[in-house]
């Protein structure tokens, strides 16, 4: 019979995957920013008028901006970037989610505590970039999906939490885990 302790090893492997799933829903129901779904065809035609009559204007006076340049947190199309990296790129959505679903295979099947504390703060992290798209999605108005960013973040912190008590918990014959030394 396995111990309680090895099933909540398992229990964090479940949430990692579960969250990775729904991570990945939420990416794919997210609107894309290039389109304006919910702007009639009407307005649309309208805006592209008023911007016409603002692009003449512009030639005509230069521009003075109070933020001046360029932030180093915009890239060159308005999307946001951490560290010069998009978060939302393809490219870092496929290794969050592999890194999620490696960390869930390693836990399953062979929990270790320095592995459980690299689960935490993977756990951890994600869970930090889940509330800030939690505070973004509720900036742009789509309950739906904010309601989704909190329930992944609620999961990785969940994961999180449970990894730290694994890592902190009393071995089979009741020692607790010694410090490492140097």
């Amino acid at each position: 019979m396995r111990s309680p302790n090895h099933r909540l090893n398992h229990v964090v492997a479940g949430l990692l995957v579960v969250s990775a799933g729904l991570f990945l829903v939420g990416v794919a129901a997210e609107p894309d920013e290039d389109t304006h779904i919910d702007e009639p065809a009407s307005e649309a035609a309208e805006h592209s008028d008023d911007n016409e009559a603002a692009q003449a204007q512009d030639v005509d006076e230069p521009e003075h901006s109070e933020l001046g340049a360029e932030t180093d947190d915009q890239g060159q199309d308005g999307e946001e970037r951490i560290l010069g990296v998009d978060p939302e790129s393809p490219l870092m959505i496929a290794a969050a989610v592999s890194g999620s679903l490696l960390l869930a295979g390693l836990v399953w099947r062979r929990p270790d505590k320095r592995l459980l504390v690299a689960v935490a703060v993977a756990a951890g992290a994600f869970a930090v970039f889940d509330a800030a798209e939690l505070v973004h999605q509720l900036d742009e108005d789509r309950a739906g999906l904010a309601t989704l960013a909190a329930l992944i973040a609620a999961l990785h912190t969940a994961a999180a939490a449970l990894a730290i008590r694994q890592a902190i918990a009393p071995d089979a014959q009741g020692r607790l885990p010694e410090p490492s030394t140097p």
